[in-house]
């Protein structure tokens, strides 16, 4: 694939790919897994996940995918697929799809998705641009319920076990998750838009505060207590936001909350079409029909809570294996023998 992209495109990419489908979720299973410090965990995560940045800026030109582990990212991003198309038909049909065949609502997502996957690269570097706002307006909104927010909930601190911190912190650096779309894109950055130390710290605090602003507004709003009985917490204290333009808030943001979930489903397919198409193939558009086809099917297959809560128990062990350990391999073993990457 030949394209370019700026620094911003990069990050904007990387920012909704990571946030996407999982911000409104994530919250519940770090403050449970980690107790009363979870929300420092959050922030030690992120401390970590800022140096592993700084590393792969260092070396990324050393991240030259190979054919074994080029189908193992190929295989991983496909079952996260097919993972988040049952959690995202899930959730909609708690909330607003309870009437609408499974089917139906699956088949809309998958032809967004491969629209954006068979068209120009352009198309889905762009597409996280229009979501901006929605940023701003859901983080606005959000802050409404500040006269609910109990401070006195962040603390006592230290009282987690070293149990509690060690899953703790893998959910939390579970929320940084698909930090190996950094390394797949990053070559793809234009020569003279230099990527400097400040860029990513700037980036890195951008996403922190987001992620953490949501993180601390559920740990203020609801007791330790009842965070155990409670999906998708950012949703319901939305739903308890009253306001005279809309009766259900959180419909209207669960519905933003779709976009936003669509666009981060497309930019993991965008991966996979950069790594895919990294060797000139004879057809473009079949191999996107196919996935789609596949991931239709392996939706409406495992369609059941069972895999949702596989979803949230284990999604947080799949952060060291695929963003740590193998593009150490991969760089390690690429520098060894001195190949760089190449556009």
């Amino acid at each position: 694939m030949n394209f370019t992209i700026t620094k911003v495109q990069l990050f904007l990419m990387l920012f909704f790919r990571t946030t996407g489908i999982i911000f409104i979720a994530y919250s519940e299973a770090l403050l449970n897994a980690g107790g009363r410090d979870a929300w420092i965990m959050f922030f030690v995560a992120a401390a970590f996940v800022f140096l592993q940045l700084c590393l792969y800026e260092k070396f990324y030109k050393y991240f030259e995918l190979g054919k074994i582990i080029g189908w193992i990212y190929i295989f991983s991003w496909i079952l996260l697929l097919v993972v988040s198309l049952i959690y995202l038909q899930y959730t909609l049909n708690i909330w607003v799809l309870e009437n609408t065949p499974n089917s139906v609502s699956l088949l809309l997502m998958l032809f967004v998705s491969y629209y954006i996957s068979v068209s120009r690269p352009s198309t889905a570097v762009n597409m996280p641009v229009f979501l901006i706002p929605f940023v701003l307006i859901f983080v606005i909104f959000l802050m409404f319920a500040t006269p609910e927010l109990e401070f006195s909930r962040l603390f006592p601190i230290g009282t987690s076990s070293g149990h509690q911190w060690i899953i703790g912190t893998l959910y939390g650096l579970a929320s940084f998750t698909g930090l190996e779309g950094y390394l797949v894109l990053r070559k793809y950055v234009l020569p003279e838009d230099k990527l400097r130390f400040k860029d990513i710290l700037i980036y890195q605090s951008i996403i922190t505060l987001f992620s953490g602003f949501l993180l601390l507004v559920v740990k203020m709003y609801f007791a330790t207590a009842s965070l155990p009985y409670i999906t998708e917490p950012t949703l319901y204290i939305l739903k308890s936001i009253e306001v005279t333009f809309v009766k259900r808030l959180d419909i209207f943001f669960l519905y933003i909350w779709l976009c936003w979930s669509i666009i981060s489903f497309s930019l993991i397919i965008f991966n996979i079409r950069v790594v895919y198409f990294q060797k000139k193939r004879k057809h473009e558009k079949m191999p996107m029909i196919v996935l789609h086809i596949f991931l239709f099917i392996g939706s409406i297959a495992f369609l059941n809570i069972g895999v949702v809560e596989l979803f949230r128990d284990y999604l947080q062990y799949f952060y060291i294996p695929y963003t740590v350990i193998l593009p150490i391999f991969v760089i390690w073993k690429n520098k060894g023998r001195g190949s760089k990457c190449a556009k």
